[in-house]
């Protein structure tokens, strides 16, 4: 091998060494960089995870409007601050804040058009305007969804929403191309087809589309109240202490006056022993009554002056025959 070809071959490596002699400096620099770079990336994410797990805790002790405001305000950009939102509107409409509730979900639709739930969002936005009365906006977000999002699962259900819709405005007409149009778009939603093929079926029947009143209840009219019976008192039972009473009270009966008895003349004559009569006792009587005066003794007559005075009793007087 010649000379020539030893320099040759000496050559690239003398460049090589001379581009990292006057090049060392810059690699070095750059070598940092780029480490300094992948360390905060990961640094940065890190830090970023711990707020979304930080905003998830806070949305998920959510409970009030007050506490998805204060996720909202600071965690704002994450999904959790997203879905404070939607949580937030489902408050107001269930507490009857349906303007409220409609303009949450109209600024989450317009912020978070890239979360999973955001055509689902759209669904309830349209359905709650409805609800409302207002139908030109609602015909609106449901015609967008079947436009904009028809590979979602919410696009069939938006169609049939929109039927609903024009059948409730008295357009049946447009509402029955509604609802033919749902298998075509939507071939493989075959149980919203059956729906649209049941809402042909009602259409085609001339069905009403909104409740009428029932007819009037039959008036009952009063039964005549009893007659009175003569000779029986009219008693009303009223709830007194808990339980049924009558409001007359009976009667207490008269005490039985008690007769004196019979006084035999005064005899001179002793007579037997009168027969002791058994004492009387009156009836129980519910109202106690004034005791009956008791009857007077008798009063025997004393002898005048002129009278002849009375023989001496024998000592033992005869057994008095019956």
């Amino acid at each position: 091998m010649s000379q020539l070809d030893y320099a040759s071959q000496e050559l690239p490596a003398t460049g090589m060494e001379k581009f990292m002699e006057d090049n060392l400096r810059k690699i070095v620099w750059l070598f940092i960089i780029v480490v300094a770079g992948i360390i905060a990336f990961g640094f940065i994410k890190h830090q970023g995870t711990l707020k979304a797990n930080e905003a998830a805790e806070a949305f998920t002790a959510a409970k009030t409007v007050e506490d998805c405001d204060l996720v909202i305000s600071r965690y704002p950009g994450t999904n959790a601050a997203a879905n404070a939102l939607l949580l937030k509107a489902d408050l107001l409409w269930d507490q009857n804040k349906k303007s409220s509730a409609v303009e949450a979900l109209k600024e989450f639709t317009s912020k978070n058009a890239s979360h999973p739930l955001a055509v689902f969002a759209l669904l309830g936005l349209g359905t709650k305007l409805d609800a409302m009365g207002e139908s030109n906006e609602a015909q609106a977000v449901f015609e967008r969804i079947v436009n904009e999002s028809a590979s979602s699962e919410a696009a069939p259900l938006a169609q049939v929403r929109l039927g609903d819709l024009l059948w409730a405005q008295g357009k049946a007409d447009e509402a029955k191309k509604a609802y033919e149009d749902l298998a075509a778009k939507f071939p493989d939603a075959q149980e919203y087809q059956t729906i649209s093929q049941n809402r042909l079926g009602w259409i085609a029947a001339s069905l009403p589309t909104k409740e009428v009143d029932p007819p009037p209840a039959p008036k009952v009219e009063p039964k005549p109240a009893a007659a009175a019976i003569p000779g029986v008192p009219n008693i009303k039972l009223n709830a007194a202490d808990g339980g049924l009473r009558p409001t007359i009270a009976p009667q207490a009966a008269p005490a039985p006056a008690m007769a004196p008895a019979p006084q035999a003349a005064p005899s001179l004559q002793p007579s037997a022993p009168a027969p002791v009569p058994a004492p009387v006792t009156p009836a129980p009587l519910p109202v106690p009554s004034a005791p009956a005066p008791a009857p007077a003794a008798p009063t025997v007559p004393a002898p005048s002056a002129a009278a002849p005075a009375a023989p001496a009793a024998p000592a033992a007087p005869a057994p008095v025959k019956p």
